[in-house]
């Protein structure tokens, strides 16, 4: 199929080496994207002259450590660290290449040996069998993922330009940089600062065993990640309830839970007691995350006490015009993202069916 090059890193204390123009690939610069443009380490190109040359076109396949399996594809000459293997294709198309890669990670990434650090070595590695057809068959099947893997790439920016534009407008709106306007064409009277205390009640969720989760079910089970824990046939919340997550890495996480569901024993839900948008609320808690992320104690499993958050400070308009117009406009913005990650997750089952059935 190709040569295969392991990765090597230049002398990290000579500093000549290093903060150039040319690519430094590591595990952490292959992320969701096919393509590599650019790297969080740079060399010069004294110090790309000291590393083993990749090609442009050639697919990195990281073979050491906890994103064993992940490949990218070479939009450059670049060198790699030794966590990587890099397959150079001889006689073979680049881009069907990649994608035959690609499709095989998880039967590769199956072959690692079971010790602290996953690990594939060059031999086994190198020896893997993979079924390759004639040089045209290659060119068309490359040419299907390349337009699909551009397809994909185009609508994550959309949804990372629609997340941009989600962010600026809450720190505008709720830093009261960008006003809204009444129906006289008044802007709507000054904020006030309260408690969260003062707005809603806040309330712990009731645990449940894992015995009593399942992969599927009724009602999902929200239980202080940012995912689900699993699926039950039974709910204690209702749908459009918002909710914090109390404890875990992801403490402080701000959802909305459009149906019924079961609070888990690490996580609030907000619950209004006063003539308030519950999606002016969301909104404006999601806002808020940092400073509530930040109110966690504990080093081994943090978690957000209660108390503390009640005394959350929140600037916040009592005029409820005005919070319906708010939660209206970011509203819009948030179901347009949605919308998109939908498309989006189309798109990658596509082209999961597509490798399961062209890659055999």
């Amino acid at each position: 199929m190709g040569n295969i090059i392991t990765g090597s890193t230049p002398a990290t204390d000579e500093t000549t080496f290093y903060s150039g123009n040319r690519l430094f690939v590591s595990p952490a610069d292959l992320q969701s994207n096919r393509y590599v443009f650019k790297t969080k380490t740079t060399l010069t190109e004294k110090g790309f002259n000291k590393g083993r040359k990749i090609r442009r076109g050639s697919t990195y396949f990281v073979c050491i450590g906890s994103t064993i399996g992940k490949v990218g594809q070479a939009t450059e000459d670049s060198i790699t660290n030794q966590q990587i293997n890099s397959v150079i294709p001889v006689d073979n198309d680049d881009d069907f290449v990649f994608s035959l890669l690609e499709y095989s990670s998880v039967k590769i990434k199956s072959l690692s040996a079971e010790q602290a650090v996953p690990i594939i070595n060059k031999t086994t590695f190198s020896n893997i069998i993979v079924a390759i057809p004639n040089i045209e068959e290659q060119e068309k099947i490359s040419s299907l993922f390349k337009l699909l893997d551009e397809r994909i790439q185009t609508q994550r920016k959309i949804i990372e330009k629609l997340e941009t534009l989600m962010k600026g407008n809450l720190e505008k709106i709720f830093r009261q940089k960008l006003r809204f306007k009444n129906k006289q064409g008044n802007y709507f009277s000054i904020w006030k600062t309260m408690k969260l205390d003062e707005i809603c009640d806040i309330k712990k969720g009731e645990q449940l065993n894992k015995d009593d989760l399942t992969e599927s079910g009724n009602y999902p089970c929200l239980n202080g990640g940012m995912s689900f824990s699993g699926y039950t046939d039974k709910f204690n919340s209702d749908e459009n309830t918002i909710t914090i997550s109390e404890g875990g890495n992801s403490c402080g996480f701000v959802n909305f839970m459009k149906s019924k569901f079961w609070l888990g024993g690490h996580c609030y839900k907000v619950i209004l007691k006063k003539d308030i948008s519950k999606d002016f609320l969301f909104h404006l808690l999601k806002f808020y995350e940092r400073e509530i992320m930040n109110l966690r104690v504990g080093s081994g499993l943090p978690n957000i006490q209660q108390k503390d958050l009640k005394n959350l400070q929140l600037l916040i308009s009592e005029d409820i015009e005005e919070q319906n117009k708010i939660a209206n406009f970011l509203s819009s913005i948030q179901e347009k993202t949605e919308t998109e990650k939908q498309i989006l997750e189309k798109l990658e089952l596509q082209k999961k069916f597509l490798l399961g059935n062209l890659f055999i």
